[in-house]
């Protein structure tokens, strides 16, 4: 989660400076150490372009890479791709993703689970299974508070093999016992655990502290979920077209 606050706010630092430069401001640099044409890097740029994106070294190589980037800023502005729209709404849609994610990396770093040895010995005990579940898919809120599904399929497979996030879901329930909705590009989707049996081709149990590691990031995601759905609620939300 630090390196993309770092990334945000090296990229603040770096557009800032390139909006003086199409502003026409003269930016004084009291510690220079690279010019390309009209262009004056400092020695503090350097070492943040050192530590961003591709640059992971010093030397000519670095140096070399350094200047390609800046020819080919100053051959943009010149052509003035910078004032197109095309280029205005890249900028913009990269500056909301790192922004969702910053705001996704600090929620689910709040959030601290209780996960318990009965929780993991659980899951262990599931690992050896073959489960058989429902997976049913409800277009709506109000299609599941009707129960008018909008698919309903039976799925039976080794439980190993099954996603992360849904040996989550079903090794905490009991056959006949279903999971709450969830929501997914799909609809709203419910999990039945049909029936949990041995194995006819068991594999290899994980060890005690990698399913709490891996129950612990699960229950920080379910979490993260429960309070996403929240916000959702508390939201005034109009969809005006179809």
């Amino acid at each position: 989660m630090k390196y993309i606050y770092y990334i945000i706010g090296v990229l603040v630092v770096l557009t800032l400076g390139l909006v003086l430069r199409l502003s026409g401001v003269k930016v004084e640099v009291s510690d220079p150490a690279l010019v390309i044409n009209d262009r004056v890097i400092s020695t503090t740029e350097l070492s943040e372009f050192a530590q961003v994106g591709s640059y992971h070294s010093k030397g000519e190589g670095f140096l070399d890479a350094v200047i390609t980037r800046e020819l080919l800023i100053q051959g943009a502005i010149a052509q003035g791709i910078h004032t197109e729209e095309a280029f205005r709404k890249s900028v913009e849609a990269f500056y909301e993703q790192s922004l969702v994610k910053a705001m996704v990396d600090r929620k689910l770093q709040s959030l601290s689970p209780d996960v318990t040895e009965e929780m993991v010995s659980k899951y262990i005990a599931m690992c050896p299974k073959t489960v058989r579940y429902t997976k049913t898919v409800y277009e709506s809120e109000e299609g599941f508070e009707k129960g008018e599904p909008q698919s309903s399929t039976q799925q039976e497979h080794d439980f190993e093999d099954l996603s992360e996030a849904l040996q989550f879901d079903l090794f905490s329930i009991e056959p006949g016992d279903s999971t709450p909705p969830e929501r997914s590009n799909e609809g709203l989707v419910v999990y039945r655990l049909d029936a949990a049996v041995d194995s006819e081709t068991p594999g290899t149990v994980p060890d005690d502290d990698q399913v709490m590691a891996m129950l612990i990031d699960q229950s920080r995601n379910a979490m993260f979920d429960t309070w996403l759905n929240d916000v959702r609620q508390k939201a005034h939300i109009e969809v005006l077209t179809e």
